[in-house]
């Protein structure tokens, strides 16, 4: 009996706590200061992250969960049921419903997107939540990681078979890192440069090492930059008449040659062929065949370190070669090759419409790449801009990498091939979906779309097929799914592709039932239960 007294004393205390006019106060302005947080964090940084960050995030559930209590036992604190509060009742239950159905759709329903592309069949449904695949082929095996719905960087700390997963980012942008060597090697340096003029400026990072994401060539508007290793400079700068440049691959050394170190003679097909001794090896070529040397059978050998190519071919039009702390262009109106030294820091001129060189950096140390970097997203027009990228740092044994949202790596360990995907939970379909036709109309004088819609044929195999016209407002119902239209984007063949989201709503009987209470028991409470007000002199009934 005591027991008991105590668990009612207890009860009676929780329902008065969260019954009373304050807590509901108080519930109820976190709701309202939560959802306006969350609106301008979906203005400026897009609906992913306002879910991540505020309307999915256990902190907000809870002020839900609040509210919920607070009406339930402000109705329990109300009861027996009297007469004057029936429509406060039904006003109540109407909330408590929805609140219920809401739960329901939260456990058990769906809300992703479909991506149908022209003339191919789709069926998989894209969810929110994020995951790894980690797929052995040689096993026939895959582990699928549930990735934390998370808006800020965070440490997986997770590990399976030597395979070490750290650093999760649901936001990321990729930015240039350098990475260190083991072993410094000239002929493999990297550098970077701000080639610009009084009203324009770009900066370049080139790199001759085989890991990293920036090549040894790049092209700005009529500018061609072509870097290379530092020993070849020398040779740049000599002026011969044929403007021949030898290099061995091997040693990177070069030679410039000049008539006198030519033999030149025809071939049997009357090509000219050239004769030149490179470190005491003679050497032949058919310059004008190719770069590649010839054997002793006057066949074109791929296995040779020797290379030939003409200066002449880049007095045309602009090339400017880099060395790292080395440039050299052909100056037109001196009519010659020019080269120039500069370190790092200082700055040389170029004879192309006021261009400028500066260096910035040079190391043969270390080799640049692109390294994602969490940063909190940016939308645009109702576009995400920045931070569409996901990432995670993946460790194997002594080496680290990074696997990227939509980019799958193949990593080799002890000659068995792991295969890291990083993307989208999904839904499989029972039926398929093929885009027919997108059509898409613009505001007149302009190309911002005003309307688009699409043209659909579900497909349910032996059972037939259907068309279906999805467009604003008119959703496709199918199966307890819907298919709304939601985006579209353009492939690379043309034409354009949509963007349908899909929602299963379980809960959503309970919603409309709950809204339709809500509906009613305001106007019993508020109109019905009304008393007429009797004015002075006046008699009641």
């Amino acid at each position: 009996m005591a027991l008991m007294n105590t668990l009612l004393s207890t009860y009676r205390k929780v329902e008065l706590f969260f019954g009373n006019m304050k807590f509901a106060v108080i519930i109820i302005m976190l709701f309202a200061i939560s959802l306006g947080y969350g609106t301008f964090m979906e203005s400026y940084h897009g609906t992913e992250y306002a879910n991540r960050l505020i309307y999915k995030s256990l902190w907000f559930m809870g002020i839900q969960f609040g509210m919920f209590l607070s009406i339930l036992f402000a109705t329990l604190i109300r009861l027996p049921p009297k007469k004057h509060l029936y429509g406060f009742y039904v006003i109540h239950a109407g909330l408590i419903i929805i609140f219920i159905g809401s739960f329901i759709t939260y456990q058990s329903g769906v809300d992703g997107t479909i991506t149908l592309t022209p003339n191919l069949p789709a069926r998989n449904i894209q969810l929110s939540d994020d995951e790894l695949k980690i797929q052995f082929p040689s096993k026939g095996k895959e582990v699928t990681v549930n990735l934390p719905y998370t808006a800020f960087q965070k440490d997986l700390g997770y590990e399976y078979e030597g395979i070490v997963l750290k650093n999760f980012l649901p936001f990321s942008e990729n930015k240039q890192d350098w990475v260190p060597v083991k072993v410094e090697d000239p002929s493999q340096a990297s550098s970077r440069y701000r080639i610009y003029t009084p009203n324009f400026g770009e900066f370049v990072t080139l790199s001759l090492h085989p890991q990293s994401d920036f090549n040894n060539t790049q092209q700005m508007g009529p500018l061609n930059v072509h870097y290379m290793p530092a020993s070849l400079s020398k040779c740049f700068g000599q002026n011969t008449p044929d403007g021949l440049i030898i290099w061995n691959g091997e040693t990177t050394g070069c030679i410039s040659p000049t008539p006198k170190e030519i033999k030149k003679k025809k071939n049997v097909t009357g090509q000219e062929m050239i004769e030149v001794t490179f470190d005491g090896v003679r050497v032949q070529f058919l310059p004008q065949m190719s770069p590649l040397p010839l054997d002793d059978k006057m066949n074109l050998s791929e296995n040779s370190p020797y290379r030939i190519f003409s200066k002449k071919l880049f007095e045309k039009s602009p090339h400017l070669f880099l060395f790292g702390k080395h440039a050299a262009f052909f100056d037109r109106e001196a009519k010659k090759w020019s080269t120039a030294n500069f370190d790092i820091g200082e700055e040389i001129s170029l004879p192309w419409m006021g261009f400028k060189i500066k260096l910035l950096d040079h190391r043969t140390d270390a080799y640049p790449t692109m390294l994602p970097q969490y940063v909190k997203p940016v939308q645009e027009n109702g576009q995400v801009i920045k931070g569409q990228t996901k990432a995670i740092e993946v460790s194997i044994g002594d080496q680290t990498f990074w696997v990227k949202s939509g980019e799958p790596i193949s990593f080799n360990q002890n000659g068995e091939r792991i295969i890291f995907d990083l993307g989208k939970k999904s839904l499989l379909l029972p039926y398929e979906l093929v885009l027919d036709q997108f059509k898409m109309d613009t505001d007149p004088g302009t190309n911002n779309p005003a309307s688009y819609e699409s043209f659909i044929t579900l497909f349910r195999g032996n059972a037939g097929s259907s068309k279906h016209h999805v467009f604003m407002n008119n959703p496709l119902k199918f199966e307890n799914f819907t298919f709304y239209q939601a985006s579209y984007f353009q492939t690379n063949e043309g034409p354009f592709g949509s963007v349908l989201s899909v929602n299963f709503d379980p809960g959503r009987f309970w919603k409309y039932l709950g809204s339709l209470l809500l509906v009613l028991g305001s106007i019993w409470h508020f109109v019905l239960r009304k008393k007429p007000v009797v004015k002075p002199g006046e008699a009641r009934d």
